[in-house]
């Protein structure tokens, strides 16, 4: 597995969504590679850190308008 492989895994894999075979190699590369071991903990650290935080009202919508766009491209969205 390499880390770019594992980082397109990454969300099923914290979320427990993954087989037990490509949860087990992930496992298994996280534990042999510090720079996807530090990854991995600092995505756990933003999660928990994003969860945390208070829950705020809607947008105004040109900012969420601007938002959207500039993530549009992120997301495959429009």
């Amino acid at each position: 597995m390499t880390c770019t492989e594992l980082a397109a895994l990454l969300v099923d894999y914290l979320g427990g969504e993954l087989v037990v075979e490509h949860h087990e190699t992930v496992t298994v590369h996280i534990s042999g590679c510090k720079k996807c071991e530090v990854f991995v903990a600092t995505y756990r650290h933003t999660v928990s850190v994003a969860r945390a935080l208070p829950k705020c009202g809607a947008l105004p919508p040109a900012f969420e308008a601007r938002l959207r766009a500039a993530l549009g491209d992120t997301l495959g969205t429009e």
